[in-house]
C-alpha cells in the first residue's frame, strides 16, 4: 500500500469513528446538562405550565383535593364553585413559580440521590404543588365554602422510583465524565479525518463521515423515541401523563441537538459529491505534461 493509500484508510477510519462518537458526544453532553445542572432543568420544563396535558393532570387532582376536604354536606352549586377556582388558580401567575418551584426541589432531590446521598433516598421523588391547595382554598373560603387544610401527601406527583435513581449512580457519574470528554474526542476524530488524508481523498473521508453520521444520529432519534416510551412506562398510572410531559420536555432539547447535526452532516455530505465532481471534472480537463523527448 502506498503511503498515500495508507493515509487515506486512516482518514477513512476516523471519519467512521467520528461518526459513531457524534451522536453519543451529542447525548452525553445533553444529559449532562439535563441531569446535573438543576437550572437547565428548570428552564426546559418550566414552559409546561401552559401544556395542556400539565394543565388537564393538575387541574383533576387539584378538584379531586377541594372537593374531598370540603367541610360541608351537599352544596347546590358546590363543583361549580369548585371548577371555577381551580380555573383561576392555573390561570393565576402564581401557577408557573409554583410549578417551577416544585421542579426544582424534585430535581434537586434526584441530584442528591444520584451523587449518593443515602439519607435523600427515603421516600418517593415527587413533584409537589401543595402551595396550589393553598391558594385554592383561600378562593374557596371567599366563595362561602369552607375547607380544611390540605391532608399529607396529596397534590403530589411522582417522578422516578428511588430505587431505580440508586441503582443508576454508578452511571451517572460515567455520564458527567462522558459529557465532558467525549464532544472533545469527536472533535479530535474529525480533525484527524480531514487533516490525514490528502487531496481528493480528504473529500472521501468527510463523505463517508458525513454520511455515518447521519445514520448514526437517526438511530440515537430512534432510540429516544423508545426510551421515552419506556420511561414513561416506570411511573405509576395516575402519574404518567405528567410524568410524560416532563419527559418529552426534556427530550426535545435533545432532539433538536440531534436534528441540528443530521442537517450539517447532510450538509457536509452533499458538499463533499459536488467537491469531488467538480475536482474530478477540473482534473479531467487539466492537460497532462508529456515527458521531454529523448
Amino acid at each position: 500500500m502506498t503511503v498515500r493509500g495508507f493515509r487515506t484508510a486512516v482518514g477513512v477510519l476516523l471519519a467512521l469513528a467520528f461518526a459513531v462518537t457524534a451522536p453519543l458526544a451529542v447525548a452525553a453532553s445533553w444529559a449532562k446538562t439535563q441531569v446535573d445542572d438543576t437550572d437547565a432543568y428548570v428552564a426546559n420544563v418550566g414552559g409546561l405550565s401552559d401544556d395542556p396535558v400539565v394543565r388537564r393532570e393538575v387541574g383533576e387532582q387539584l378538584t379531586r383535593v377541594l372537593t374531598a376536604q370540603l367541610q360541608v354536606g351537599e352544596v347546590p352549586g358546590a363543583s361549580d364553585v369548585i371548577g371555577a377556582v381551580v380555573d383561576q388558580v392555573l390561570d393565576s401567575d402564581d401557577f408557573p413559580t409554583v410549578w417551577e418551584e416544585a421542579n426544582r426541589t424534585a430535581h434537586e432531590q434526584i441530584v442528591t440521590i444520584l451523587r449518593g446521598d443515602a439519607a435523600a433516598a427515603d421516600g418517593d421523588v415527587e413533584i409537589s404543588l401543595a402551595d396550589l391547595y393553598n391558594l385554592a382554598a383561600e378562593r374557596m373560603r371567599a366563595e362561602g365554602l369552607p375547607v380544611a387544610d390540605r391532608p399529607e401527601g396529596s397534590l403530589t406527583f411522582r417522578t422516578a422510583p428511588p430505587q431505580r435513581l440508586e441503582d443508576a449512580q454508578g452511571a451517572y457519574q460515567g455520564l458527567v465524565a462522558a459529557g465532558t470528554w467525549l464532544p472533545v474526542l469527536a472533535l479530535v476524530l474529525l480533525v484527524g479525518a480531514i487533516a490525514v488524508p490528502a487531496g481528493r481523498s480528504r473529500l472521501t473521508a468527510l463523505l463517508v463521515g458525513a454520511l455515518g453520521t447521519v445514520i448514526t444520529t437517526g438511530l440515537l432519534l430512534v432510540a429516544v423515541a423508545a426510551g421515552s416510551e419506556i420511561a414513561g412506562l416506570q411511573v405509576r398510572g395516575e402519574d404518567r401523563a405528567l410524568a410524560t410531559a416532563v419527559i418529552d420536555a426534556l427530550l426535545d432539547s435533545l432532539r433538536d441537538r440531534a436534528w441540528i447535526v443530521i442537517v450539517v452532516a447532510l450538509l457536509a455530505f452533499v458538499g463533499s459529491i459536488v467537491a469531488l465532481v467538480v475536482t474530478g471534472r477540473a482534473a479531467r480537463r487539466r492537460p497532462r505534461t508529456l515527458p521531454p523527448p529523448v
